[in-house]
C-alpha cells in the first residue's frame, strides 16, 4: 500500500476507509453491555509500524497512557520514537477513544490530534553558481515540527483484571508545510528562491502493546 496522497485525496481516503470504521465502532459502543472499569488510569507500551512514511522511520516503540471515564470514553495518548538513518523522529498524539467493553473484550474508535517532530529535517538547499562550469551545492538540516492526526480503531483484550492487550489500526494524517527552501545564487548577486508547495499525506499505521490498569 502506498502512503502518499495529494491533499484533495485525503478526504476520499477518510470517507472510504476510516469513516466507515469509526461509524461501526461508535455504533458498537451503544450495543455492547458495559464492563465495570477496574481503574481510572492506564499506562503501557507498544510497538508501532507506519506504512511508507515520507521522511522518517517506519517502526519504533511507543509509550502510551489513558484516563478512563467509565467504560465507554477515555482520554488516549501515545508518544512514539521512530529512528531512521536519516534522523530520529518523535510522534505525539493526544485525543479520545470511544466504544464499548465486555468482560474480556473492548472495541473503540479513536481521534487523536498531535505533532510530528523530525530532528534532522531538510530545511534549505542552495546552488551557488560561481561560473558557467563551477557551482557549489549546500544543504541545511534543522528540527521541524508539523501537525498530525490519528484516526482509526482500537481492539482490546482483558486477560486479567488489571491487564490489557491492545491493537491499534487506522490512518496517520500528516500536514506538511512548505518548509524546504530551494535557492539558486548566480554569481553572488542574483538569487532565485523556490518553496515546494505544502502537502498532506496519509499513512496506514498499526501497533500492538500491553497496558496496566489501576
Amino acid at each position: 500500500m502506498k502512503g502518499h496522497y495529494p491533499g484533495h485525496s485525503m478526504a476520499k481516503v477518510f470517507m472510504t476507509r476510516t469513516l466507515p470504521l469509526l461509524a461501526f465502532l461508535l455504533l458498537y459502543s451503544t450495543l455492547t453491555p458495559a464492563q465495570d472499569s477496574p481503574g481510572r488510569f492506564e499506562i503501557g507500551g507498544s510497538l508501532t509500524a507506519i506504512d511508507n512514511p515520507p521522511f522518517f522511520g517506519s517502526l519504533g516503540p511507543s509509550l502510551e497512557g489513558d484516563v478512563n471515564f467509565g467504560s465507554h470514553l477515555a482520554l488516549d495518548s501515545a508518544l512514539t520514537w521512530l529512528p531512521s538513518s536519516r534522523g530520529n523522529t518523535v510522534l505525539g498524539l493526544f485525543g479520545v477513544k470511544a466504544g464499548g467493553r465486555t468482560e474480556h473484550f473492548g472495541l473503540f474508535a479513536k481521534v487523536r490530534p498531535g505533532f510530528v517532530t523530525s530532528f534532522h529535517s531538510l530545511r534549505e538547499s542552495t546552488i551557488n553558481v560561481i561560473s558557467n562550469q563551477n557551482a557549489v551545492f549546500s544543504q541545511r538540516f534543522d528540527p521541524l515540527t508539523e501537525r498530525a492526526l490519528d484516526l482509526g480503531g482500537v481492539v482490546e483484550y482483558y486477560p486479567a483484571k488489571h491487564w490489557t492487550m491492545r491493537w491499534d489500526l487506522g490512518e496517520t494524517l500528516l500536514f506538511q508545510e512548505a518548509s524546504n527552501k530551494f535557492s539558486i545564487v548566480n554569481g553572488g548577486t542574483t538569487t532565485t528562491t523556490f518553496f515546494p508547495p505544502a502537502r498532506n499525506t496519509s499513512q496506514f499505521q498499526f501497533s500492538t502493546g500491553v497496558h496496566y490498569r489501576f
